[in-house]
């Protein structure tokens, strides 16, 4: 395989996994969202939650202790505690504050094998490049040198790392709803603010109980509700840029298949270029417009026309060129005449494109 096709090969495996990565991780939790039913929520009680929220903090090349529990154990063993019952135990000397996240110095965890440092060597690569013919050419050779042959030179069994667990909030509403049979039903709405108490207390602030809101459902899971089910624009920009570079990817792939394929082009560019402009603007691209329609606030009805447009006008330059060649240039000689004479209507007009087109069509 040449090196061109591996770098593009690294380049698709790249986009593709960037650009699934952000639309699944990102975009389609909020195209779920888009069923969920709107109706009005009576709010029953409410109340703020506090719990650890515990993350790791790993050294540069430290090794643990030997009694240091795992990492993943003392995590998920802090995270199940509650931290009023943490306070508690404090208050009263109770022996359960030995397994409390109080004290950082009893975080530190063991996070296994860690490559310290890489060593690599120094490798390199020349060209030689040629120019002029017979006794007066000349050639020249240029060098470039890099990174290989790289490996761990410096590692540890037993990754030294540090647990630290700050308190997190969340707003709980207690809500009920009735669905689209009219059954009642009574669920908790859940709002995270991590370590942002006061946040938390505004939030909470400005609902009252016995008060009712508007808040959306999900219908096929009736007890999951939301109070808002907005879209962040931040999140649909990203899904873009990483939908661009992987479209860019594919039209350079697939103009270089077109631009290799002697049988069909035979060296010509404009087939080239044509089959390209077909390809994506007139087949590939208008289509996937209609996958917008997923997404609540666009009309599906003026994507899907939209849509037709875009074919319609992908596949114009193959179509005049196909009239050009099959009926000349006095075919487009004529339509132009046609179209900007003053003594036709515009439904005259509209009616000699459409004729002139299956004339220009007709073998």
């Amino acid at each position: 395989m040449s090196k061109f096709k591996i770098i593009y090969t690294i380049l698709l495996i790249f986009a593709l996994g960037l650009f699934f990565g952000i639309f699944f991780g990102l975009g389609y939790p909020e195209i779920q969202r888009a069923e969920y039913v709107s109706t009005e929520c009576a709010i029953d009680d409410k109340t703020i939650l506090s719990k650890y929220c515990c993350y790791k903090e790993c050294s540069t090349c430290e090794t643990a202790s030997a009694s240091a529990p795992t990492c993943t154990a003392l995590e998920s063993q802090w995270n199940s505690l509650s931290p009023e019952t943490c306070g508690n135990a404090v208050l009263s000397n109770s022996s359960l504050t030995n397994v409390c996240p109080i004290n950082d110095l009893k975080g530190e965890c063991d996070d296994g094998y860690y490559c310290c440092s890489e060593c690599c060597s120094t490798c390199t690569s020349c060209s030689t490049s040629c120019s002029g013919t017979g006794s007066g050419s000349s050639c020249s050779t240029s060098c470039t040198s890099y990174s290989c042959n790289c490996a761990c030179c410096s590692s540890t069994n037993n990754h030294s790392c540090q647990i630290k667990c700050p308190i997190c909030y969340s707003v709980v509403l207690k809500v009920t709803y009735h669905d689209s049979s009219y059954k009642p039903i009574t669920t908790n709405i859940t709002t995270e603010y991590r370590e942002d108490l006061n946040g938390a207390e505004q939030f909470l602030a400005k609902y009252r109980v016995s008060s009712t809101v508007r808040c959306f459902y999900n219908p096929k899971n009736t007890s999951q509700a939301l109070l808002f089910i907005d879209y962040a624009v931040k999140n649909w920009v990203a899904i873009g840029i990483t939908a661009s570079f992987l479209t860019i990817i594919l039209m350079y792939g697939t103009w270089y298949l077109f631009k290799n394929n002697t049988t069909i082009f035979q060296g010509y560019k404009y087939r080239i270029l044509m089959m390209e402009i077909a390809l994506w603007c007139g087949t590939i691209i208008p289509p996937l417009l209609v996958l917008i329609d997923f997404i609540p606030f666009t009309n599906g009805k003026i994507l899907w026309t939209l849509a037709v447009i875009g074919v319609t006008i992908g596949w114009t330059p193959i179509h005049t060129i196909a009239c050009m060649k099959t009926r000349g240039w006095s075919f487009i000689s004529a339509f132009t005449y046609v179209n900007i004479s003053d003594n036709y209507s515009f439904r005259d007009q509209y009616y000699n494109v459409f004729i002139m087109g299956l004339l220009c069509c007709k073998v």
